[in-house]
Protein backbone atom coordinates (compact mmCIF):
# COMPACT_ATOMS: atom_id res chain seq x y z
CA UNK A 1 0.00 0.00 0.00
CA UNK A 2 2.79 2.24 0.71
CA UNK A 3 6.24 2.57 0.13
CA UNK A 4 8.47 2.16 2.66
CA UNK A 5 11.98 2.73 3.21
CA UNK A 6 14.77 2.89 6.06
CA UNK A 7 17.26 5.82 5.72
CA UNK A 8 20.79 6.07 6.79
CA UNK A 9 21.82 9.33 8.54
CA UNK A 10 25.25 10.77 9.29
CA UNK A 11 26.65 9.18 12.85
CA UNK A 12 25.05 6.02 12.23
CA UNK A 13 21.56 7.09 13.05
CA UNK A 14 18.58 6.04 10.53
CA UNK A 15 14.84 6.94 10.38
CA UNK A 16 11.88 5.25 8.43
CA UNK A 17 10.18 6.80 5.56
CA UNK A 18 6.78 5.50 4.26
CA UNK A 19 5.21 7.32 1.47
CA UNK A 20 1.77 6.84 0.56
CA UNK A 21 -0.15 8.05 -2.83
CA UNK A 22 -3.91 9.09 -1.87
CA UNK A 23 -6.22 11.32 -2.31
CA UNK A 24 -6.41 12.88 1.20
CA UNK A 25 -3.52 13.77 3.30
CA UNK A 26 -1.98 10.42 4.91
CA UNK A 27 -0.68 8.84 8.27
CA UNK A 28 -2.00 11.75 10.01
CA UNK A 29 -4.47 9.49 12.38
CA UNK A 30 -1.92 7.64 12.29
CA UNK A 31 0.60 9.30 13.91
CA UNK A 32 -2.35 10.70 16.54
CA UNK A 33 -2.82 7.08 17.56
CA UNK A 34 0.69 6.01 18.07
CA UNK A 35 1.37 8.44 19.95
CA UNK A 36 -1.72 7.97 22.19
CA UNK A 37 -0.88 4.63 22.85
CA UNK A 38 2.91 5.32 23.53
CA UNK A 39 1.42 7.18 26.43
CA UNK A 40 0.09 4.08 27.90
CA UNK A 41 3.37 1.81 27.56
CA UNK A 42 3.04 0.44 24.18
CA UNK A 43 6.03 0.47 22.19
CA UNK A 44 5.70 2.07 19.22
CA UNK A 45 7.53 4.21 16.78
CA UNK A 46 8.01 7.92 17.77
CA UNK A 47 6.98 9.99 14.50
CA UNK A 48 9.24 12.39 13.59
CA UNK A 49 7.50 14.53 11.05
CA UNK A 50 4.85 14.41 8.08
CA UNK A 51 4.78 16.40 4.91
CA UNK A 52 1.92 16.14 2.35
CA UNK A 53 3.23 17.16 -0.94
CA UNK A 54 1.75 18.00 -4.32
CA UNK A 55 4.32 16.32 -7.10
CA UNK A 56 3.19 16.34 -10.55
CA UNK A 57 -0.17 16.84 -9.92
CA UNK A 58 -0.37 13.98 -7.22
CA UNK A 59 -0.73 14.09 -3.73
CA UNK A 60 2.42 12.55 -1.77
CA UNK A 61 2.19 11.54 2.01
CA UNK A 62 5.44 11.42 3.97
CA UNK A 63 5.91 9.76 7.68
CA UNK A 64 9.42 10.14 9.11
CA UNK A 65 9.71 7.56 12.26
CA UNK A 66 12.10 6.44 14.51
CA UNK A 67 14.18 3.46 13.48
CA UNK A 68 13.04 0.26 15.59
CA UNK A 69 15.99 -2.38 15.74
CA UNK A 70 14.68 -5.96 15.79
CA UNK A 71 13.07 -8.34 13.58
CA UNK A 72 9.84 -9.60 13.02
CA UNK A 73 8.41 -12.36 15.21
CA UNK A 74 6.98 -14.01 12.53
CA UNK A 75 10.67 -13.89 10.71
CA UNK A 76 11.86 -15.52 14.41
CA UNK A 77 9.61 -18.08 14.84
CA UNK A 78 11.12 -21.20 13.44
CA UNK A 79 14.69 -19.62 15.78
CA UNK A 80 12.69 -19.50 18.93
CA UNK A 81 12.67 -22.40 21.72
CA UNK A 82 9.26 -23.11 22.40
CA UNK A 83 9.81 -21.26 25.82
CA UNK A 84 10.71 -18.00 23.99
CA UNK A 85 8.01 -18.02 22.06
CA UNK A 86 5.45 -18.52 24.48
CA UNK A 87 7.05 -15.64 26.56
CA UNK A 88 7.07 -12.96 23.48
CA UNK A 89 3.34 -13.94 22.72
CA UNK A 90 2.40 -13.22 26.52
CA UNK A 91 4.51 -10.03 26.71
CA UNK A 92 2.89 -9.23 23.11
CA UNK A 93 -0.68 -10.21 25.01
CA UNK A 94 0.08 -7.61 27.82
CA UNK A 95 1.17 -4.98 25.02
CA UNK A 96 -2.42 -5.29 23.40
CA UNK A 97 -4.19 -5.16 26.60
CA UNK A 98 -2.13 -1.74 27.05
CA UNK A 99 -3.44 -0.52 22.88
CA UNK A 100 -7.28 -1.47 24.08
CA UNK A 101 -7.08 0.67 27.53
CA UNK A 102 -6.78 3.92 25.24
CA UNK A 103 -9.71 5.90 25.41
CA UNK A 104 -9.94 8.62 22.50
CA UNK A 105 -12.11 9.92 19.77
CA UNK A 106 -13.79 8.02 17.23
CA UNK A 107 -10.14 8.88 14.58
CA UNK A 108 -8.89 5.74 11.99
CA UNK A 109 -10.13 3.39 10.72
CA UNK A 110 -13.39 1.80 11.75
CA UNK A 111 -13.38 -1.63 11.19
CA UNK A 112 -17.77 -2.39 11.19
CA UNK A 113 -18.83 -5.85 11.03
CA UNK A 114 -21.09 -6.33 7.54
CA UNK A 115 -23.90 -7.95 6.54
CA UNK A 116 -22.91 -10.67 3.83
CA UNK A 117 -24.26 -9.77 0.78
CA UNK A 118 -25.43 -12.58 -1.51
CA UNK A 119 -23.70 -11.85 -4.68
CA UNK A 120 -20.72 -11.38 -3.04
CA UNK A 121 -21.13 -14.85 -1.03
CA UNK A 122 -21.83 -16.53 -4.25
CA UNK A 123 -18.75 -15.17 -5.95
CA UNK A 124 -16.31 -16.36 -2.86
CA UNK A 125 -18.06 -19.67 -3.17
CA UNK A 126 -17.16 -20.32 -6.31
CA UNK A 127 -13.54 -18.99 -5.85
CA UNK A 128 -13.76 -21.74 -2.82
CA UNK A 129 -15.38 -24.32 -4.84
CA UNK A 130 -13.23 -24.23 -7.74
CA UNK A 131 -9.99 -24.23 -5.82
CA UNK A 132 -10.72 -26.78 -2.76
CA UNK A 133 -14.58 -28.39 -3.44
CA UNK A 134 -17.97 -28.27 -2.56
CA UNK A 135 -17.48 -29.09 0.93
CA UNK A 136 -15.60 -26.10 1.46
CA UNK A 137 -17.87 -23.81 -0.72
CA UNK A 138 -20.86 -24.92 2.12
CA UNK A 139 -18.55 -23.60 4.49
CA UNK A 140 -18.57 -20.16 3.28
CA UNK A 141 -22.02 -19.98 2.72
CA UNK A 142 -22.35 -21.44 6.29
CA UNK A 143 -19.86 -18.90 7.92
CA UNK A 144 -22.06 -16.16 6.56
CA UNK A 145 -25.01 -17.47 7.72
CA UNK A 146 -23.95 -17.34 10.87
CA UNK A 147 -22.26 -13.66 10.51
CA UNK A 148 -25.99 -12.53 9.18
CA UNK A 149 -27.64 -13.93 12.89
CA UNK A 150 -24.84 -12.31 14.73
CA UNK A 151 -25.35 -8.87 13.29
CA UNK A 152 -28.62 -8.84 13.18
CA UNK A 153 -29.25 -10.18 16.76
CA UNK A 154 -26.47 -8.88 18.95
CA UNK A 155 -26.39 -5.55 20.65
CA UNK A 156 -23.49 -3.89 19.28
CA UNK A 157 -20.11 -4.96 20.54
CA UNK A 158 -17.92 -2.84 23.16
CA UNK A 159 -15.03 -0.48 21.06
CA UNK A 160 -11.81 0.83 22.03
CA UNK A 161 -8.67 1.49 19.88
CA UNK A 162 -7.41 -0.96 18.23
CA UNK A 163 -4.02 -1.91 16.38
CA UNK A 164 -6.00 -3.00 13.54
CA UNK A 165 -2.93 -5.80 12.02
CA UNK A 166 -2.02 -7.39 15.32
CA UNK A 167 -0.09 -10.59 14.32
CA UNK A 168 3.74 -11.60 14.80
CA UNK A 169 4.81 -9.80 11.37
CA UNK A 170 4.12 -6.71 12.53
CA UNK A 171 5.87 -7.41 16.13
CA UNK A 172 9.27 -6.25 16.67
CA UNK A 173 11.65 -8.42 18.80
CA UNK A 174 15.27 -6.98 19.84
CA UNK A 175 17.54 -8.74 22.54
CA UNK A 176 14.82 -11.25 23.58
CA UNK A 177 11.77 -8.51 24.31
CA UNK A 178 9.32 -7.00 22.02
CA UNK A 179 10.47 -3.42 21.42
CA UNK A 180 7.95 -2.60 19.00
CA UNK A 181 4.65 -2.93 17.39
CA UNK A 182 5.03 -1.29 13.94
CA UNK A 183 2.14 -0.68 11.00
CA UNK A 184 -0.33 1.24 12.55
CA UNK A 185 -2.10 1.97 9.14
CA UNK A 186 -5.27 0.04 10.18
CA UNK A 187 -5.72 1.72 13.89
CA UNK A 188 -8.87 3.27 14.38
CA UNK A 189 -11.62 3.00 17.43
CA UNK A 190 -13.30 -0.15 17.19
CA UNK A 191 -13.71 -3.76 18.83
CA UNK A 192 -11.31 -4.76 20.86
CA UNK A 193 -12.46 -8.98 19.61
CA UNK A 194 -11.25 -7.20 16.12
CA UNK A 195 -7.38 -7.69 17.19
CA UNK A 196 -8.01 -10.91 18.83
CA UNK A 197 -9.29 -12.57 15.60
CA UNK A 198 -6.69 -10.71 13.22
CA UNK A 199 -4.43 -13.43 15.44
CA UNK A 200 -6.36 -16.09 14.57
CA UNK A 201 -6.38 -16.00 10.89
CA UNK A 202 -2.83 -14.12 10.23
CA UNK A 203 -0.42 -15.46 13.04
CA UNK A 204 0.70 -18.02 10.89
CA UNK A 205 1.32 -21.74 11.19
CA UNK A 206 2.80 -22.07 14.19
CA UNK A 207 0.97 -19.43 16.25
CA UNK A 208 -2.21 -19.03 14.64
CA UNK A 209 -3.83 -21.44 17.10
CA UNK A 210 -2.12 -20.32 20.02
CA UNK A 211 -4.61 -17.23 20.99
CA UNK A 212 -4.90 -18.92 24.30
CA UNK A 213 -1.26 -17.09 25.01
CA UNK A 214 -2.45 -13.99 23.89
CA UNK A 215 -5.02 -13.74 26.25
CA UNK A 216 -2.94 -14.99 29.23
CA UNK A 217 -0.56 -12.17 28.53
CA UNK A 218 -3.60 -9.86 28.30
CA UNK A 219 -5.12 -11.25 31.49
CA UNK A 220 -1.91 -9.24 33.22
CA UNK A 221 -3.74 -5.85 32.95
CA UNK A 222 -7.27 -6.70 31.71
CA UNK A 223 -10.08 -9.43 31.62
CA UNK A 224 -9.60 -10.62 27.91
CA UNK A 225 -13.28 -12.44 28.15
CA UNK A 226 -15.00 -9.15 28.53
CA UNK A 227 -12.82 -7.29 26.13
CA UNK A 228 -13.83 -10.05 23.70
CA UNK A 229 -17.30 -9.79 24.95
CA UNK A 230 -17.96 -12.73 22.89
CA UNK A 231 -17.55 -11.44 19.29
CA UNK A 232 -14.00 -12.55 18.41
CA UNK A 233 -15.47 -15.42 15.60
CA UNK A 234 -17.80 -12.71 13.88
CA UNK A 235 -14.61 -10.92 13.17
CA UNK A 236 -12.73 -13.41 12.45
CA UNK A 237 -15.01 -14.91 9.76
CA UNK A 238 -16.24 -11.94 8.31
CA UNK A 239 -11.87 -11.09 7.89
CA UNK A 240 -11.64 -14.80 6.50
CA UNK A 241 -14.27 -14.03 3.88
CA UNK A 242 -12.90 -10.80 3.13
CA UNK A 243 -9.96 -12.28 2.54
CA UNK A 244 -11.44 -15.49 0.58
CA UNK A 245 -12.72 -13.10 -1.85
CA UNK A 246 -8.94 -10.61 -2.67
CA UNK A 247 -9.19 -10.13 -6.27
CA UNK A 248 -5.53 -10.59 -5.74
CA UNK A 249 -5.95 -14.26 -4.38
CA UNK A 250 -4.88 -15.23 -0.66
CA UNK A 251 -2.17 -18.13 -1.08
CA UNK A 252 -3.45 -21.39 -0.71
CA UNK A 253 -2.65 -21.73 3.12
CA UNK A 254 -3.82 -18.91 3.98
CA UNK A 255 -7.27 -19.23 2.34
CA UNK A 256 -6.92 -22.52 4.08
CA UNK A 257 -6.75 -21.33 7.44
CA UNK A 258 -9.78 -19.27 6.56
CA UNK A 259 -11.48 -22.07 5.96
CA UNK A 260 -10.40 -23.88 9.04
CA UNK A 261 -11.20 -20.48 11.20
CA UNK A 262 -15.35 -20.76 9.55
CA UNK A 263 -15.27 -24.29 10.03
CA UNK A 264 -14.49 -24.45 14.29
CA UNK A 265 -16.74 -21.61 14.50
CA UNK A 266 -19.71 -22.95 12.43
CA UNK A 267 -19.69 -26.43 12.96
CA UNK A 268 -21.06 -26.54 16.98
CA UNK A 269 -23.73 -23.70 15.74
CA UNK A 270 -24.98 -25.94 13.20
CA UNK A 271 -25.04 -28.90 15.04
CA UNK A 272 -26.56 -27.13 17.87
CA UNK A 273 -29.41 -25.23 15.65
Amino acid sequence: MNETYRVELAGDDAVVVRIARQEVPWFVDEAYLMTEARAVGVPTAEVLGLEHLDHDGRLLSFSVQQFLPGRSLGELVGELSAAELERLVLDAGEILARVHSVGLEDRGVRHVLRLPEEHEITRVAGIVREAFGSAEAAVVERGAEFLRRQVTTRAAPPVSLVHGDFCPKNLLIHDGAVVGIIDWEFAGRTAPAYDFAQWEVDAGEVLQDRLDLVRRGYARIADPESAEAGWTPPFAIDWALEKLGWKNPASPAQARRCLDVIARYTTPWTQGG
